[in-house]
């Protein structure tokens, strides 16, 4: 598999996972404001997949490619990756194991948008989304060395 189709493999995986750990955590938590990343998780993952369609179709234009670097990076590596991912679940996860449920866990979790870690289901994948995080950063900065050799050949 190519690396192109690999960070559109693993953005659609982690934009797959992040739907249902939402969607889970407003059922299970009652808090159905969870359900907005579904608003903006699924257009993505359209937008993303069409891009790398449009890619393999047009491999040289820029514009498409930058295009979908961007979609990558905006959204699922930064928002859903790095900051839900490892933030929000890696971390608080070592954190909580390491201080309890104590003040400074409160300081930097505070309720009610972050839980306690007590439900393994919820925290399984959101700690999930900080892990498939790696593959796609790797994937995207190959991307990113490519776009940056191919336009350096171009000037």
């Amino acid at each position: 598999m190519k690396t192109l189709q690999r960070s559109t493999f693993f953005t659609i995986l982690l934009l797959v996972l992040t739907s249902v750990h939402h969607a889970y955590g407003a059922f299970v938590y009652q808090t159905p404001w969870r359900l907005h990343v579904l608003f903006i998780a699924v257009p993505v993952g359209i937008l993303v997949y069409l891009l790398d369609r449009l890619m393999e179709k047009y491999p040289g234009n820029q514009v498409i490619r930058v295009s979908h670097l961007l979609a990558i990076l905006l959204f699922p590596l930064l928002v859903i990756g790095l900051y839900e991912g490892v933030y929000n679940h890696i971390a608080k996860n070592i954190v909580f194991l390491v201080t309890g449920n104590n003040s400074f866990f409160r300081l930097l979790f505070p309720p009610p948008v972050y839980e306690i870690p007590d439900n393994l289901v919820f925290e399984f994948t959101g700690v999930l989304q900080g892990l498939v995080f790696y593959p796609l950063l790797k994937r995207f900065m190959k991307m990113m060395k490519f776009n940056m050799s191919s336009r350096q050949q171009n000037i």
